[in-house]
């Protein structure tokens, strides 16, 4: 029985599992080491592990790793395809007061918000590898491109503003009501004069 559960958390994880998800389901943490250990599944951070034949998601174990996290930025523009390659740094926002100091010791720029624009445009999308990590949406991730263009790659900037405005799903009511609450309202209309 306990084994038939583990085996469905690894299989619903897509090949990972957290030994905090089987102490929920009662299952002790000895028990849970041994069918580790019978599994020969890989540690990739403190508590969670994944099958040998699974690909490493380091988007995904970041993710599952610090849940008060949301993929920002250059990292929000990459999951929400508005980028052609992967971000050199992975970025995130966190909500003002999160200890963030294990995530700079991995290289990874933190944001810091209130939390009112912490959770603003908060959505779930796939990684590359299928697994679901909690990101800002397109428009959210367009509003903060402008709003920290002068530290952006211009040619990141240009092609993710290109690809949104190109997009049959964009919304520009929502990107509107997002640049209002950020005060970058004038700029955005400006650049939709022009884009549009």
């Amino acid at each position: 029985m306990k084994y038939e559960q583990l085996n469905d958390l690894l299989e619903n994880g897509n090949g990972y599992i957290r030994r905090g998800d089987s102490l929920k389901l009662g299952i002790s943490g000895q028990y849970f080491s041994d069918y580790v250990n019978d599994k020969s599944l890989v540690r990739v951070a403190r508590g969670m592990y994944k099958t040998k034949d699974t690909w490493y998601d380091e988007h995904y174990i970041i993710s599952e790793m610090n849940e008060k996290i949301c993929f920002s930025h250059e990292t929000a523009l990459y999951l929400n395809e508005l980028m052609e390659r992967v971000p050199k740094k992975i970025m995130v926002s966190a909500p003002r007061g999160y200890n963030s100091t294990h995530l700079r010791n991995k290289n990874i720029k933190v944001f810091h918000l209130e939390q009112d624009k912490f959770l603003l445009g908060q959505t779930i999308l796939k990684t590359s590898y299928g697994n679901d990590v909690k990101t800002y949406n397109k428009e959210r991730a367009i509003c903060d491109l402008i709003r920290y263009k002068e530290n952006t790659d211009i040619e990141i900037f240009q092609t993710a503003m290109k690809l949104y405005f190109n997009r049959s799903d964009k919304n520009i009511h929502q990107l509107m009501k997002y640049a209002k609450v950020f005060g970058i309202e004038d700029l955005m209309r400006n650049y939709l004069e022009v884009l549009l």
